[in-house]
């Protein structure tokens, strides 16, 4: 199930809701949970990544050229 993000206008809390896709409501009707009915919904950023990541301060995998074995056999 999507899950939505939303800020309230009045007293600046972040909140989520869960709803199913054709559930989407416009966000005047999604009250904070204080129960104040200006909010807005909040867009953010999603990062992807693609392969194996090496953990924070770890060192980098030494290879070759990146040719069809990553150089270890030499062919790069």
């Amino acid at each position: 199930m999507p899950r939505y993000d939303y800020r309230c206008r009045v007293c600046d809390a972040s909140f989520e809701v869960r709803r199913g896709i054709h559930e989407d409501a416009p966000a005047s009707s999604v009250p904070c949970p204080d129960g104040h009915a200006e909010t807005s919904r909040v867009f953010s950023a999603v990062a992807v990544a693609r392969g194996a990541a090496a953990p924070m301060g770890a060192a980098a995998p030494m290879g070759g050229g990146g040719a069809c074995c990553g150089g270890g056999c030499g062919c790069g």
